[in-house]
C-alpha cells in the first residue's frame, strides 16, 4: 500500500501503464512474483513516489496475465544480477524507474548466451504462440466487463436506495459483469483446449510427405508451425461440396493459409470462415465438371459470399505435389486475402509495404507485367489478368522457387520478402537438399513419418 497520498496517486498512475502494457501500446519485460513482491516493500528512508507507480504498474502485469513467460526473459537475468543481493537481505530496497533502466541497460550489454542454452528458451516462444492475441482479447473482455460493471452499479445505486437489499444487489450487479467476461474469454479457452491436444500423427504424415515449406523449417518453427495448424483447422469449417474430404486434403487447405503469413505469428485469419472444396473445377457460376468452360481453381467469396473461400481438390493437391512448378492455387487465394487484409483486393498488399514503398511497388508491378507481355519473362501470363492476380501469382512463384526468383528478379523477390516478413533466402541450402531428395514416398512397410515407429500400413495409412 502506499505511505502518501502522493504515492497513492503515483501507483493509480502505474496502474494505468500497466494497462496500456496490457494493450500492447509498450512493451514490457516478464516480472517474476519474488520481484513484484520486492517493488511492493517499503524501505525506510527511501522516497515512496517512484517506487510506488512502479509498484502499480508491476500490479497490473501480474493481475492481468501479462507476463507469461515467469523464468525467462530480462527479469530473470536482473534479479539473479542486480536484485539477488538485496533479496537475500530482510527487507529490500524500494527501486525507481532509473534503477530498472539501468538493469535493462545491463542485461543488454551482457554477452548473449551460447546456442545450447538460447536454443530451448527460442523454441519455448515458438510453441507458445498466440500470447499476443490472447493478451488483446483478455483486455477487451476487461474493457467490456468494466463498463457492465459500471451499468450495473448504478442501477444497484438506485434499487438499495430505493429500499432493496444492499449485499443481494451488489451481488446481482456484479453477476452480468462476471457473465460478459466469460463470454469474451471463451474462444481463449477454447484455443488452449486445441493446443493442449496431441498433434494428430496422421497430419504429420501429410506435412512430411506434401509440404516443402514445412520440411525446410528448423524444429522451434516446426513446432510453431504444427500449432497454428492445430488452431486453424480447430476454428475454421473445411467442407466438402459433393466430394469425400479426407486428411490430406483438409491439411493441404489449412497449411495453405499458413505459409503466407507465417511471417507475422499474431496473424489473426478474421477474413475466412470457411473452405469449400470442390471435386473438380468450375465455373463463373458455381457449376463444376469436366467442361471446357469449368476453368476456375479457386476463389476468394465476396459480397453475400464473404468469407468463403473455393477451392478445387485436384489443383488444391497438385499444387503442394508439385513444388517446382511455381503454381499453387491454396497459396494463391490466400495471397488474395493477404492482399485484402486493408479491405480491398487491388494487388497493393500494405501489410508489408509502408506509404513510401507503395509508387516503387506499382512502378514494378508495371514493368514485370510489360515484360510478360513481351515474353521475356517466366511468370505465368495469368498474372497480366490485373494487378490483384499478379499479387497472388508472384506469391505462388515466391513460396515455391525462392531461389530462382531472386536470381531472376531481384527487385522482385526484395519486395515480396517485405510483404510477407519471410527471409527464405536463409533457408535455401535445406530447400535445395528437398528438391534434390523429392517427395518423400513412403512404402508399406517403411516407418511411418510421423514418429510413432509402427510401420505405415499399420499407422498412418489405415
Amino acid at each position: 500500500m502506499a505511505s502518501s497520498p502522493k504515492g497513492a496517486l503515483l501507483q493509480i498512475g502505474g496502474f494505468l501503464s500497466g494497462l496500456r502494457v496490457v494493450r500492447g501500446q509498450h512493451s514490457a519485460p516478464a516480472a517474476p512474483a519474488r520481484l513484484t513482491e520486492a517493488f511492493v516493500v517499503p524501505e525506510p528512508g527511501v522516497d515512496d513516489g517512484d517506487g510506488d507507480a512502479v509498484a502499480g504498474h508491476l500490479l497490473v502485469m501480474e493481475c492481468m496475465g501479462a507476463y507469461q513467460t515467469r523464468k525467462e526473459g530480462r527479469f530473470r537475468v536482473l534479479e539473479k544480477r542486480v536484485l539477488g543481493p538485496l533479496l537475500s537481505q530482510g527487507r529490500p530496497a524500494r527501486p525507481t524507474w532509473a534503477t530498472i533502466e539501468r538493469m535493462s541497460a545491463t542485461q543488454r550489454s551482457a554477452p548473449a548466451p551460447p546456442d545450447s542454452l538460447a536454443t530451448p528458451v527460442a523454441h519455448a516462444e515458438e510453441a507458445r504462440p498466440f500470447l499476443a492475441w490472447e493478451r488483446r482479447t483478455r483486455f477487451w473482455a476487461l474493457v467490456f466487463a468494466v463498463v457492465t460493471l459500471g451499468v450495473t452499479l448504478l442501477g444497484a445505486v438506485v434499487l438499495i436506495r430505493a429500499g432493496r437489499p444492499a449485499g443481494t444487489t451488489v451481488v446481482l450487479a456484479l453477476m452480468p459483469a462476471c457473465g460478459v467476461y466469460v463470454w469474451q474469454t471463451a474462444r481463449v479457452r477454447r484455443r488452449r483446449a486445441l493446443l493442449r491436444a496431441p498433434f494428430p500423427p496422421e497430419w504429420e504424415t501429410v506435412l512430411q510427405r506434401d509440404v516443402l515449406f514445412f520440411r525446410t523449417l528448423d524444429p522451434g518453427h516446426q513446432l510453431r508451425f504444427r500449432r497454428e495448424l492445430q488452431v486453424f483447422l480447430g476454428e475454421k469449417r473445411i467442407t466438402g461440396g459433393k466430394v469425400r474430404l479426407d486428411t490430406t486434403t483438409q491439411v493441404l487447405a489449412a497449411v495453405s493459409a499458413i505459409i503466407p503469413i507465417f511471417g507475422f505469428p499474431d496473424w489473426e485469419w478474421d477474413q475466412i470462415r470457411e473452405i469449400l472444396v470442390y471435386p473438380t473445377r468450375f465455373d463463373g457460376e458455381f457449376d463444376f465438371g469436366d467442361r471446357r468452360d469449368h476453368n476456375i481453381l479457386g476463389m476468394v467469396g465476396t459480397g453475400s459470399m464473404n468469407g468463403l473461400m473455393i477451392l478445387s481438390k485436384p489443383d488444391l493437391i497438385q499444387g503442394f505435389r508439385n513444388a517446382t512448378d511455381k503454381r499453387n492455387v491454396g497459396v494463391h487465394e490466400f495471397a488474395h486475402l493477404v492482399d485484402k487484409s486493408d479491405g480491398v483486393i487491388d494487388g497493393m498488399p500494405h501489410v508489408g509495404l509502408g506509404r513510401d514503398a507503395v509508387g516503387p511497388w506499382i512502378d514494378l508491378v508495371r514493368r514485370k507485367m510489360a515484360e510478360i507481355e513481351d515474353g521475356t519473362s517466366d511468370i505465368n501470363r495469368y498474372a497480366l489478368t490485373n494487378e490483384a492476380e499478379f499479387f497472388a501469382v508472384t506469391s505462388e512463384y515466391f513460396f515455391e522457387r525462392p531461389a530462382v526468383m531472386r536470381r531472376k528478379h531481384p527487385e522482385l523477390y526484395a519486395a515480396l520478402e517485405k510483404v510477407f516478413n519471410q527471409d527464405l533466402w536463409a533457408r535455401v541450402g535445406a530447400w535445395r537438399r528437398e528438391l534434390k531428395r523429392g517427395r518423400p514416398t513412403f512404402g508399406r512397410n517403411s516407418p511411418c513419418p510421423c514418429g510413432s515407429g509402427r510401420k505405415f500400413k499399420k499407422c498412418c495409412l489405415q
